[in-house]
C-alpha cells in the first residue's frame, strides 16, 4: 500500500492535531501510530437528552496523535484460539449420540422432546419391571433388558463419582473402566496481542527533543483522565484526597486513546492487517545499548521503546477471504 500517512497529514490541518516523527528523514519504510480519543458522553447521555438516534449513535472523536516510527525489530502475527478438553460422561453421550440427528437445532423442540421421552421411558420402565413379562412381546424384553443395562451402568458411574475407591474396586473385579470419552470444545477466538520494540539513536539535539515528546505524548494518550463525579474537567495539579469534594474529583477514569496502527510503504498483501487497538503496556528503556550512556547535553545516548497492544475485536475466517478477481478470466 502507499503511504497511508498522506491520508492522516490531510487531517493535520485539524487544531486537535499532534503529529510526530523519528527519524527527522523519515524511512521509505516505517509503522505509524495514530492514537484517537473519544468523547462517550453521547453513548450515555443520549437516549435521555438526543432527539434522534443519529445524535447518540456512536462516539465523538477528540483528538488526533499521529507518530510515525522506524520498522519494529520484530513482527509477528500470533492466532489463538480457545480449544479445551472435557470428558462427556455416559448420559451426555447417550442423549447426544441417540437425539442429535433427530432434531433440527431448536432448543424448544429439543427440550419438549427430552421431556416426553423420559416421561416414555419411566413408563415403560414400570411396565417391564412390574408387568406380566409372559405377555410381553420380544421388542419389549429387550427394552427391557436395556434398560437394565443402561441402570446398571448408570448405578455402577453415579458410585463411582460418589465413592471413587469402590467404583475402581468395582471395574477392577470386573475388569472393565468407564470410557471417559474425551473430547475438544470449540469456545471462541483470543485477541491478538502484539509486541512491538524500537531502538532510537538520536542524532542530534533535536531528535533527542523529538525521542522526549514521542515517549511523553504517547503516555499522555495512552493513560486515562481524571474525570470528576459531576462530569467536569480537572484544571492542573496532580492533589490526592480520600475526604470531602476532593474524593469526588477524581471519582472516574476517562478511557484512554485508541490505535490505528499502519505499515508504510510496503505490499500489504504480504503482511498481516492490524484491527483497532489499545495498548496493555509501554515500557521505556534509557539504556538502549545494555548500560545507560549521557550524551552530550546530558541526553541519554539511546532509547529502547516497547508496545504491547490488543486488538479490540477477535478474527474470523471473513478477514481472510480473498478477494474476488476483476474482469473475466481466461
Amino acid at each position: 500500500m502507499a503511504r497511508p500517512n498522506q491520508t492522516i497529514r490531510a487531517e493535520n490541518n485539524r487544531r486537535d492535531t499532534e503529529r510526530l516523527f523519528f527519524p527527522a528523514g523519515g524511512f521509505p519504510h516505517g509503522i505509524q501510530l495514530i492514537f484517537k480519543k473519544y468523547d462517550y458522553k453521547n453513548l450515555v447521555l443520549g437516549a435521555q437528552g438526543a432527539k434522534s438516534k443519529s445524535q447518540f449513535s456512536s462516539a465523538t472523536e477528540t483528538g488526533i496523535l499521529a507518530v510515525e516510527l522506524p520498522m519494529p525489530s520484530t513482527l509477528t502475527d500470533a492466532t489463538g484460539l480457545q480449544v479445551n478438553g472435557f470428558e462427556r460422561t455416559f448420559l451426555e453421550s447417550f442423549i447426544a449420540d441417540t437425539l442429535a440427528p433427530a432434531f433440527d437445532g431448536n432448543i424448544g423442540d429439543i427440550a419438549k422432546n427430552l421431556f416426553g421421552l423420559g416421561e416414555s421411558a419411566m413408563k415403560g420402565g414400570i411396565d417391564a419391571a412390574f408387568g406380566d413379562l409372559d405377555a410381553k412381546t420380544d421388542a419389549q424384553k429387550s427394552a427391557a433388558s436395556q434398560g437394565s443395562k443402561i441402570a446398571s451402568f448408570m448405578a455402577k458411574n453415579i458410585v463411582g463419582n460418589v465413592a471413587p475407591g469402590i467404583g475402581k474396586a468395582l471395574s477392577s473385579a470386573r475388569g472393565t473402566a468407564i470410557n471417559p470419552q474425551a473430547t475438544l470444545s470449540f469456545e471462541g477466538v483470543n485477541l491478538r496481542n502484539f509486541q512491538l520494540d524500537w531502538t532510537l539513536y538520536p542524532e542530534s539535539k533535536e531528535e533527542a527533543a523529538t525521542i522526549k515528546k514521542i515517549i511523553r505524548s504517547i503516555k499522555r494518550n495512552i493513560l486515562p483522565e481524571i474525570q470528576p463525579i459531576d462530569g467536569g474537567v480537572i484544571e492542573g495539579g496532580l492533589g490526592v484526597g480520600t475526604v470531602g469534594g476532593t474524593s469526588l474529583n477524581r471519582a472516574f477514569l476517562k478511557y484512554p486513546a485508541v490505535v490505528s496502527i499502519n505499515l508504510l510503504g510496503i505490499d500489504e498483501s504480504h503482511f498481516l492487517r492490524f484491527k483497532p487497538c489499545m495498548v496493555d503496556s509501554f515500557n521505556v528503556d534509557y539504556g538502549a545499548s545494555g548500560e545507560i550512556i549521557i550524551a552530550e547535553g546530558g541526553v541519554p545516548q539511546g532509547v529502547k521503546l516497547s508496545m504491547g497492544f490488543k486488538e479490540l475485536e477477535i478474527q474470523t475466517a471473513e478477514d481472510y477471504q480473498e478477494p474476488e478477481p476483476k474482469g473475466d478470466v481466461e
